[in-house]
Order: C-alpha cells, then sequence, then structure tokens
C-alpha cells in the first residue's frame, strides 16, 4: 500500500464528484498513479456521478407515479452539494491539525534545546564547601556552589547557636556572603542577621562562572572576614 494512502483514503467519493479543489485534485491524481487501493475505490464508485444525474429528476418531479418515491429509495438531491461542503470542513480540519502539530514541534524543539542551552546548561559539576573559621566565631556555614551557563548558583546553611546569644549579645549581628574570583576581583551576593539557635537557608547567584570562583567568605558588617573556604584548590 502506497505511504501516503492514509492521506488520501476518504478522497474518493469528492475527488469523482468534482468537489476538490484544482490543487487538490492534482494532488491526489498523483497519488492514484502509485496507489492501487485508491484506483479500486475510484472503479468502484465511478458511476456514481451518472446515479446521481439519473436521480434528481425524479426527486424534483411532482408528477411521478403514484407509489414511486416509495419505491426507489435516491438519494438527496443536494447530495452533490452535501458532499463538497463536508470535503471543505475536512479540508480545514486537516489544516488546522498540521498548523497546530507545527506549532507544538517549535515548541518542543525551543523547549528541548533552546531552554537549556540559553538558561540551565551546567558549565561545572556542583560542589559544596564548608567554610572554615578565621576568626573566634560560633558561625559556621557550608555553601553549595552550581554552575550554569549564566555564571553560578549559591544555596547556604548559616548556623548561629543559641550558646551565642550570651551575656553580652547586642542583638542580631549581620553578615554578607562574598564572591572572590581568579582575578582578585570581590563581590556581595548576600546579606542576613544571624539568630541564635537558628539555621538560615538563602540562595544567591552571581555573574562569575563557578570554575572562576577562587574563595568565598563570610563578612561581618564591618568587613571583616569571619569563615571562608577556597574553590577548586
Amino acid at each position: 500500500m502506497n505511504p501516503d494512502h492514509a492521506l488520501y483514503a476518504d478522497w474518493d467519493a469528492a475527488y469523482i464528484l468534482g468537489a476538490l479543489t484544482p490543487s487538490d485534485r492534482r494532488a491526489y491524481e498523483t497519488h492514484l498513479q502509485a496507489c492501487e487501493v485508491c484506483r479500486q475505490a475510484i472503479s468502484e464508485i465511478a458511476s456514481l456521478p451518472a446515479l446521481l444525474t439519473a436521480a434528481r429528476p425524479l426527486l424534483e418531479s411532482t408528477g411521478t407515479t403514484p407509489g414511486m418515491a416509495d419505491a426507489v429509495v435516491a438519494p438527496p438531491v443536494d447530495l452533490v452539494e452535501r458532499i463538497r461542503a463536508r470535503e471543505d470542513r475536512r479540508r480545514r480540519t486537516v489544516r488546522r491539525r498540521v498548523a497546530f502539530a507545527a506549532v507544538g514541534a517549535a515548541a518542543a524543539v525551543a523547549l528541548a534545546i533552546g531552554v537549556p542551552a540559553a538558561l540551565t546548561g551546567t558549565a561545572t559539576s556542583p560542589t559544596t564547601v564548608t567554610l572554615a573559621a578565621v576568626v573566634d566565631t560560633p558561625l559556621t556555614a557550608t555553601v553549595a556552589l552550581d554552575g550554569v551557563a549564566w555564571g553560578t548558583n549559591l544555596a547556604m546553611d548559616c548556623t548561629y547557636p543559641a550558646t551565642a546569644a550570651g551575656p553580652g549579645y547586642v542583638g542580631a549581628p549581620v553578615y554578607s556572603l562574598v564572591v572572590t574570583d581568579d582575578a582578585g576581583n570581590s563581590s556581595q551576593v548576600s546579606t542576613w542577621a544571624a539568630v541564635p539557635g537558628k539555621t538560615i537557608h538563602l540562595n544567591a547567584a552571581t555573574a562569575v562562572p563557578l570554575d572562576h570562583i577562587a574563595s568565598v567568605e563570610i563578612r561581618s558588617a564591618a568587613g571583616d572576614t569571619i569563615l571562608a573556604a577556597p574553590i577548586g584548590a
């Protein structure tokens, strides 16, 4: 069977009755040259136009022999018009489906190729570091770094123990997360206030690629380094 048969399988009646557009008729005639099934279907209904032509005067006549209308079961007089209208609706439906399919395919390509490549493509493998104390501090922290196409995502967990709020506690200290690249340039990517007895979870980001980050630090409000960890060392 011709692989295009499914597309043209229901075109035989419309072709015989002249309901196809000129372009569809040419396409169907080209298909007929290679599809034996459709050629057979055409041969089986080739006499349909002649039958319809013979039946129409009978139905339109008002002077038929009594009982003739009951004895002869003939197609409606507007059968050709109905078939043409049905064929027009079918063509419109097929065209809409083709258009929707094309839009869906384009969207799938954009999601499968464009978005990951432009927005979420991983530049390097994720890494997690534990920051070491540079001065005497109760603060502890870990930072997970995930390289993406536009830079690096950072996810930090920072704990300020409840015991830090003992005598001399003067309120929630403010800290900042600082990234330093391999050229020595530092940038602050987040700030927060420590809460005794709580672990702070925060997400930050930098345009510096992960493989160009030299270190991550937590600094005090005065700019002093409290915790730090080298990256990629």
